[in-house]
């Protein structure tokens, strides 16, 4: 059986929030960053312990997201002459993986192995950026990947919002 989740960013937040919910409404996990001039480390947490960290790498050709979990150690790569936002996976038990948006930035496509982990989608009728995204892969560590790559994908737009170089 698949599970639905919510993940949204919090409006207003110095150093940002994001919520990932479950398809009752009830709280998953809680992304939080850290104050930095430069690249802040993200925090994912449930409601007993943290689960992962996410860092933006400092001096990168395309944007590079260093992730520190559960499931092992992994870094996230934007591709970056493409028409859609294209991720690739290197490293930990996903490695190989790809995460492919739409041209609009409202879907997106988690595979690994030539089979679909998640699919997402955005609300579009919403203040806050938010997407349902539902994870076809019964596997435990399918969910945490998934809110990690949802949390990553979150903050690389973020950073394109705002025109900067670096997540702060």
């Amino acid at each position: 059986m698949s599970t639905v989740l919510s993940i949204s960013n919090k409006i207003f937040s110095l150093k940002g929030q994001m919520f990932i919910d479950d398809e009752n409404g009830e709280r998953r996990y809680d992304a939080k960053g850290e104050f930095a001039f430069f690249c802040p480390t993200w925090t994912l947490k449930n409601s007993t312990k943290e689960l992962a960290t996410v860092k933006r790498k400092f001096w990168a050709w395309s944007p590079t997201w260093n992730v520190q979990s559960e499931i092992g150690n992994f870094v996230i790569k934007r591709k970056l002459f493409s028409w859609t936002r294209t991720y690739n996976v290197v490293g930990g038990s996903y490695d190989g993986a790809i995460i492919k948006g739409n041209i609009w930035d409202l879907k997106f496509e988690i595979s690994h192995k030539d089979k679909c982990i998640a699919s997402a989608k955005a609300k579009i009728l919403s203040l806050r950026d938010t997407h349902n995204i539902q994870v076809h892969e019964t596997k435990n560590d399918a969910e945490l990947f998934t809110t990690i790559t949802m949390v990553v994908l979150h903050l690389d737009k973020q950073d394109d919002n705002n025109g900067s170089d670096t997540s702060d």
